[in-house]
């Protein structure tokens, strides 16, 4: 079975992709992860950056896209759409 993910856990996903890529960013002397920054000082930014970094990684997958186990075992209505990364697109 595939992995899906709601989108708050790709927003997750790319707040630690970023800490990863980048230092910690100092304010006002306090060092912060950078992902977590920006997604609380410009979260437009943050936003803007995630769609186009999900655009790559992820699909979109609507509920007929999901196999009968799939929507089972995430429990997703039929107004959900989930995401699965590129790699285990095939698999469904």
């Amino acid at each position: 079975m595939r992995s899906l993910y709601y989108y708050h856990q790709i927003e997750d996903k790319y707040e630690d992709m970023l800490n990863d890529c980048y230092d910690t960013v100092s304010i006002c002397g306090i060092e912060y992860d950078q992902g977590h920054a920006l997604r609380l000082i410009d979260e437009v930014a943050f936003r803007c950056g995630c769609s186009d970094w999900s655009s790559e990684e992820f699909t979109e997958l609507r509920y007929s896209d999901l196999t009968e186990e799939e929507r089972e075992y995430y429990m997703c209505s039929e107004d959900q759409i989930m995401y699965c990364h590129n790699d285990e697109i095939e698999e469904g």
